[in-house]
């Protein structure tokens, strides 16, 4: 049974809507290919990948010779099952009642709970005035560094950067780091991100500032901090997309809860709790259970 649901769990690889049948088609559909009495046309192909999601549409888009091929396998293999009854077998038969049940499953709570999720703008600026204390930004910091094995070559590039090289071009000859590609820059940072070395020498420095040679267990490292911002509150607009998936989850979970609830008192259910309950332990298994 595992093997089967591993080869056919793809429910894209069974939906041959691609495939037309023996039907009256526009003339002017471009016929891609013949597989026995069916044929894909470029109709089929854009409509089928316009319903896949986008990271799939733009694959399919940019070969769509190798899509209408793996189509065509994969009608072949489906024809060829059927020939051979396979689509009769008990397996199959119950790992297709299984997905039809998830499906089915899925588009209900699509109608009753995805569909019906709203978010007013109120809504979001009410939550936004409610919890402004979530959405304090930290004191950041923004440095780049250049990372050397040895104290004699960071002393030398020092020397470099006070004849006036530039920092982001000594980094990208000398650094070791990764960040050497793109000058030395770690990026923003807050406290508590970085070894302890490397951030108390940025904390030191004023924005524009070099320090001298710091040593981690990294290496020798030549720091210029390059920004800093202030702790603070995001604004509404910043926050406004976290609010509302925050709001989305909420009202998902609500709505759901309320169909479940429903559903119950509708069919009714009954749990049998004592068939849950642990077996009392027998006298030998409690003593063997105290240490010695």
């Amino acid at each position: 049974m595992r093997k089967i649901i591993l080869l056919i769990a793809p429910v894209t690889i069974l939906v041959i809507a691609v495939f037309g049948c023996a039907e009256k088609r526009d003339p002017n559909d471009k016929v891609l290919a013949r597989v026995g009495n069916h044929v894909i046309t470029e109709k089929d192909l854009k409509a089928k990948i316009a319903k896949m999601p986008p990271y799939y549409q733009s694959i399919a888009a940019k070969n769509p010779k190798r899509y209408v091929e793996d189509q065509v396998v994969e009608m072949l293999c489906y024809e060829e099952g059927v020939r051979k009854g396979i689509d009769r077998d008990k397996e199959v038969k119950e790992v297709i009642n299984e997905a039809k049940k998830k499906i089915v499953m899925a588009k209900l709570i699509k109608n009753e709970v995805e569909d019906k999720i709203v978010i007013t703008e109120d809504e979001m600026k009410k939550f936004y005035d409610e919890h402004k204390d979530e959405f304090k930004t930290p004191e950041m910091w923004r440095a780049s560094h250049i990372l050397v094995a040895d104290e004699k070559e960071a002393r030398e590039i020092l020397d470099g950067l006070a004849k006036g090289a530039r920092f982001e071009d000594l980094a990208k000859v000398h650094s070791i780091d990764a960040t050497a590609s793109r000058g030395g820059d770690v990026g923003f940072f807050r406290s508590g991100q970085l070894v302890p070395d490397f951030e108390n020498a940025c904390l030191k420095l004023n924005v524009g500032q070099t320090s001298d040679i710091v040593r981690t267990q990294f290496g020798y490292h030549i720091i210029k901090l390059t920004d800093k911002k202030e702790p603070g509150i995001k604004t509404y607009q910043e926050a406004k997309s976290a609010i509302e998936a925050e709001l989305k989850k909420k009202k998902r979970n609500e709505l759901f809860n309320t169909l479940v609830l429903n559903l119950k008192n509708k069919y009714g259910v009954e749990m049998n709790e004592g068939a849950f309950s642990l077996p009392d332990k027998k006298p030998n298994e409690e003593k063997a259970a105290v240490p010695k």
